[in-house]
């Protein structure tokens, strides 16, 4: 089990903010991962947060793994990005939370996919744990308008059910993997581009808990789909995507999809497109309204807007109903671990 003691933190780097509205404050989990630091520079290199906009980064981690996070922050720095205003890191959460605007939680299980065996092995009950104690962190220290962005479907519920004080639509967990591999898988066969493929739906969760839904799909040069290709993305797509299992080989990819969630969050999604994420369901698709799923979406002010009427597909709904019983299932043992739910 990971130490939860909150102990002093430790600040490396930490530029004076004279102007606390001009700087967003970034917290970071699991700090130590490759995961978090893949993500960090992505961020800074790429300005996600707007061109101008200054950075203060507060990267946190549990106690055992704290002391790796002093050479996350000198990397960082090194290449003295315009942006960076400020870093600290440590293992206390009344500091490394404290007035976040931003809290990315990358989490233990970094979309692991459990299957039911696995529910009482204490790899699954750490997961839940902690994502149980990072919702107790926001709900603590971070701003009452603060956006949370998570890998994972069940570690955004638990969060959820423990942030009191901020709307759960301000939640959201990434679909982008699976989004971006689904346009590349698309864009060989097409010979193309992944960034002229658009409006491709991802039903579901990021890991292998999804659809792949292509019927509103389009290409940016106005090409038109073949017959032939319609049936390739419907039976042999699918197949394609369930190989691409092995995801502790695609931790850049998913950093990638971590920070490309955030840019167009923040940045909106494009005229007449949508993009994928998952949110707090409010019974859109007849989805239940308990637990957070994967929809197309438009984003417009760092808020996001589900896109309503396109299933017309009797296959297709059924599915995505399976998809939020799979789900479902794994909240409900989570919500027992958390003792949010009697035990039956």
């Amino acid at each position: 089990m990971v130490s939860m003691n909150p102990r002093r933190s430790k600040t490396t780097i930490n530029n004076s903010i004279n102007d606390q509205n001009d700087v967003l404050k970034i917290v970071v989990t699991d700090g130590a991962t490759e995961l978090a630091l893949a993500f960090l520079s992505r961020i800074l290199y790429d300005k996600v947060f707007g061109e101008h906009q200054l950075v203060f980064i507060s990267i946190f981690d549990f106690k055992d793994k704290a002391l790796f996070l002093e050479p996350v922050a000198i990397e960082l720095t090194s290449f003295s990005p315009s942006n960076l205003h400020g870093i600290n890191h440590g293992h206390n959460p009344s500091v490394q939370f404290k007035d976040a605007d931003v809290v990315i939680c990358i989490g233990l299980a970094r979309e692991y996919e459990f299957t039911e065996d696995e529910y009482t092995d204490p790899f699954f009950k750490d997961y839940i744990l902690i994502s149980k104690f990072y919702g107790q962190a926001i709900e603590n220290y971070a701003k009452r308008d603060a956006k949370i962005i998570v890998i994972g479907n069940i570690a955004a519920t638990i969060i959820s059910k423990y942030v009191k004080s901020i709307p759960s639509t301000n939640i959201t967990a990434i679909s982008m993997f699976n989004l971006t591999i689904t346009k590349a898988c698309i864009a060989a066969r097409a010979k193309c581009l992944p960034t002229e493929v658009k409006n491709v739906i991802i039903w579901g969760t990021n890991n292998k808990f999804n659809f792949s839904d292509c019927r509103y799909m389009f290409f940016t040069d106005g090409r038109s789909t073949h017959n032939n290709f319609k049936v390739w993305l419907r039976n042999t797509l699918p197949q394609l995507l369930q190989n691409i299992s092995n995801r502790p080989y695609c931790v850049r990819s998913m950093a990638y999809g971590l920070a490309e969630h955030c840019k167009i969050l923040w940045n909106d999604t494009p005229e007449n497109e949508w993009t994928c994420m998952s949110v707090a369901s409010d019974y859109s698709y007849d989805i239940r309204s308990d637990i957070f799923f994967s929809f197309p979406v438009i984003c417009k002010n760092r808020n996001y807007e589900i896109v309503q009427d396109l299933v017309n597909d009797e296959y297709i709904q059924k599915y995505i109903h399976k998809l939020s019983k799979f789900i479902a299932r794994e909240v409900h043992v989570a919500l027992k671990i958390c003792g949010l739910r009697k035990h039956g």
